[in-house]
């Protein structure tokens, strides 16, 4: 089968457009290249990188050195539940890559751990306690992967109460059967009334 030859009139407007999308990309690269090329908006954890370099090598993308620059493992140590720091120091350790477990680029209040840790909560809970770490309603133990504790405080009594028997353990990871699509604070399922 054979088609028909492009008009000359069209090879003119294929050019042109593609100038224009090379120059756009170009000017776009030198004057903003992290607002360019961000697929995301950054985590709450890592909002205070401004510089794409910061995590990424040029042209290979995220690298586990520019991690273990910030994350080493003495920082695990001394910041890190004991069986979560240990768990991070053999990672290091074997200079295995970070990105099998954590993620970035979506959104400030995703959860930046895959699967090892997933959090069934998203981001409800962090909105509704007001808290910003799974630590303040739950307590981890020794050994890793082991289901946390949930603890007897002012912020899980709280939110325990606010739900009218909806917010009892076993039932938290169900919040869009009554929350929606809606973000905490703009109507009736906000989480201020049962």
């Amino acid at each position: 089968m054979s088609y028909p030859p492009l008009p000359r009139t069209a090879v003119p407007v294929v050019v042109t457009a593609t100038l224009l999308l090379i120059v756009w990309l170009g000017w776009g690269s030198v004057r903003d290249p992290e607002t360019l090329w961000a697929p995301g908006n950054l985590s709450r954890y890592h909002a205070d990188v401004v510089r794409c370099a910061g995590c990424h090598e040029p042209f290979r993308g995220p690298s586990s050195a520019k991690c273990i620059g910030c994350h080493s493992e003495s920082r695990f140590a001394q910041r890190s539940a004991p069986a979560a720091g240990a768990f991070h120091r053999e990672v290091i350790g074997q200079r295995k890559t970070c990105l099998v477990c954590h993620t970035e680029h979506r959104g400030a209040l995703a959860q930046i751990t895959a699967s090892a840790m997933l959090n069934p909560h998203g981001e409800f809970i962090f909105l509704a306690t007001g808290t910003n770490s799974c630590s303040a309603c739950h307590e981890f133990g020794e050994t890793f992967g082991v289901r946390p504790l949930l603890l007897d405080n002012e912020t899980v009594r709280r939110l325990l109460a606010k739900g009218g028997g909806s917010h009892r353990p076993g039932r938290m990871a169900d919040c869009l059967a009554c929350h929606g699509d809606r973000p905490l604070g703009s109507g009736q399922n906000d989480g201020s009334s049962p």
